[in-house]
């Protein structure tokens, strides 16, 4: 199984006024009941390939992903994000840390017809450090059936005085 630990990392600055980046999910079909990994890439170049995320963050910065879904190693699947019911601050993601939801906002985005794709808003309200674990989740629509990754990570660490802090996901 490939690790995420073992591929390279997104790495970039978000400035006060905020940044928005692009990116494809592609979910992956289980083999052998072994723990899959799903590729994230760059949607202005599908050959950067990404595993864990890291971003300095200004203070006040808010970073959007938005995340598209691509199907194409799941043919004949027809797979969304998975939505909650209540207030969708976490669609398609499983929490696995506690305090999660204070930085991190995710909602599933109609397009034709089905949820593919998932805005996620990154900011460090609390501005002390964090670690969070979460899966990416996703739910085959005819069969009821739930595709999840494995292997994410996420950190934020606020810089001092005016500064910056670090912060990712992975998937």
């Amino acid at each position: 199984m490939v690790n995420c630990a073992d591929l390279p990392k997104l790495e970039c600055e978000v400035p006060k006024e905020g940044l928005t980046l692009d990116l494809v999910l592609r979910p992956k079909e289980q083999v052998g009941g072994q723990t899959q990994y799903w590729p994230l890439f760059n949607a202005d170049n599908p050959e950067e390939h990404f595993g864990n995320m890291h971003f300095k963050l200004d203070k006040g910065a808010v970073l959007t992903l938005k995340v598209s879904l691509d199907l194409s190693d799941v043919k004949g699947r027809e797979l969304e994000f998975v939505r909650y019911s209540q207030n969708h601050k976490l669609d398609g993601l499983i929490a696995l840390s506690p305090d999660f939801r204070h930085q991190f906002r995710a909602r599933a985005k109609e397009v034709d017809g089905e949820f593919t794709k998932l805005v996620i808003k990154i900011k460090d309200k609390a501005e002390i450090p964090d670690r969070f674990n979460f899966l990416w989740m996703c739910v085959d629509q005819e069969t009821g059936m739930h595709f999840v990754s494995g292997d994410p990570e996420a950190v934020i660490d606020p810089g001092l005085g005016g500064g910056t802090g670090q912060g990712g996901g992975g998937e």
